[in-house]
């Protein structure tokens, strides 16, 4: 699978992405106010992070979100950032036109459009569009060649499918991927996972046994060590 690039900027300090499930049941609609509200947080401790780890400010150019802007998660994180002053950067499975027939209404289609017209960079891939499965796995697994945190909105099962948040989930944590677990049952808790710059796996029976409880002080703490250089 191939991608046509848009030219990105060239500098950029902080890449958060974003893996999480769509609708209902697996994304309540009552979950998405409080899951909101704590990205806001969580994107504030990265901002906080950041000026601590001597960064001035956070400017839309130097950090990001990626995002592929499908319904639910993808949207809830994306909004999130750009209302924080992130920038955004989509990827997108298939051309945008395909894509959109992902998204049944016009509301979703029009919010759809919204955001890529707020998008500084838009990548569309040339998944084929009988194999859908296939194009968001790969769309997922590019995503993370390209990110610095992952924020997982995921209920904690195993995956039902092929390119399935579970998958992503577990393809970060054996990338050694920082990643912020979000359940939507459970919205104003945070699990953790990061071994760290350098640090051997953990030997776990699941990807999900390497997450820890945290809160968004451990997310600014992870942040700055991965802003800051190491020490000579």
């Amino acid at each position: 699978m191939s991608a046509v690039p848009i030219p990105t900027p060239s500098r950029t300090r902080f890449r958060v992405g974003v893996s999480g499930h769509r609708v209902p049941p697996k994304l309540p609609a009552k979950s998405e106010a409080p899951l909101r509200a704590q990205i806001d947080r969580i994107l504030a401790a990265i901002a906080a992070a950041a000026r601590e780890a001597g960064v001035d400010r956070v400017t839309p150019g130097e950090f990001v979100i990626v995002s592929s802007l499908a319904e639910g998660s993808d949207r809830i994180v994306a909004e999130a950032g750009l209302a924080a002053g992130f920038g955004l950067r989509a990827i997108l499975p298939f051309s945008r036109t395909e894509y959109a027939r992902d998204f049944k209404t016009l509301k979703s289609r029009t919010a759809f459009t919204h955001l890529l017209d707020q998008a500084s960079a838009i990548l569309e891939m040339d998944g084929a569009a009988d194999k859908r499965p296939r194009a968001y796995e790969a769309i997922g697994f590019y995503m993370l060649e390209n990110i610095d945190l992952l924020i997982a909105i995921w209920d904690g099962e195993a995956a039902a499918g092929r390119g399935g948040t579970a998958q992503i989930v577990n393809r970060a944590v054996a990338d050694g991927i920082a990643v912020v677990w979000l359940d939507p049952a459970s919205p104003h808790t945070i699990g953790l996972s990061w071994r760290g710059a350098g640090d051997e796996p953990a030997v776990k029976a699941r990807p999900a046994d390497t997450f820890h409880p945290a809160d968004v002080g451990d997310i600014a703490r992870v942040v700055k060590a991965i802003l800051s250089p190491p020490a000579q």
